[in-house]
């Protein structure tokens, strides 16, 4: 699912400059079905500052919130094959969220910021291509040898009435 100019705004407005480009790199061609479950244990806060920015006026808000919950992630190529996750299956998560409020403005919102990752998570998943491209057919024991193959020529399809 492409994002609408109304999407892209209202994505705008939940999360600052610094985190757009991070959430949306790579996702053109995909389609992402993300559904919250429960929440295992209340959100917690574990670091807060305020600094300042350009200016000592000029100051923001910022919170680091544990949040470990119940969720379902599934990712889709173009083609609606599955490259990660499951709709029906889902996946304790425990993330460390920073959101950011920009705190001389009365009516600013907080807004995600980033995402921590701790040294000791375990390493993500790696997300499998799924466009395949032909080649030979090996034997057992055999290695590929790229100066030995030819391309394979696209067959021409014959019509019959």
């Amino acid at each position: 699912m492409a994002l609408t100019q109304f999407n892209k705004e209202k994505l705008h407005s939940l999360v600052t400059e610094r985190c757009y480009p991070e959430m949306t790199r790579g996702n053109r061609y995909k389609t992402i079905r993300w559904r919250f479950v429960e929440s295992l244990e209340p959100p917690k806060v574990v670091h807060a500052r305020c600094p300042d920015m350009v200016s000592k006026t000029n100051l923001y808000g910022q919170v680091t919130l544990r949040m470990h919950s119940r969720q379902t992630l599934a990712l889709y190529d173009r083609f609606g094959r599955l490259l990660l996750g499951s709709e029906e299956v889902p996946k304790d998560v425990l993330e460390y969220l920073v959101i950011e409020r920009h705190v001389v403005n009365p009516y600013g919102r907080w807004r995600l910021h980033g995402k921590i990752v701790p040294a000791w998570a375990p390493p993500k998943d790696p997300i499998l291509k799924t466009v395949l491209i032909p080649g030979p057919t090996l034997k057992s024991g055999e290695e590929f040898d790229t100066l030995n193959y030819e391309v394979p020529k696209p067959q021409s399809v014959q019509w019959s009435k």
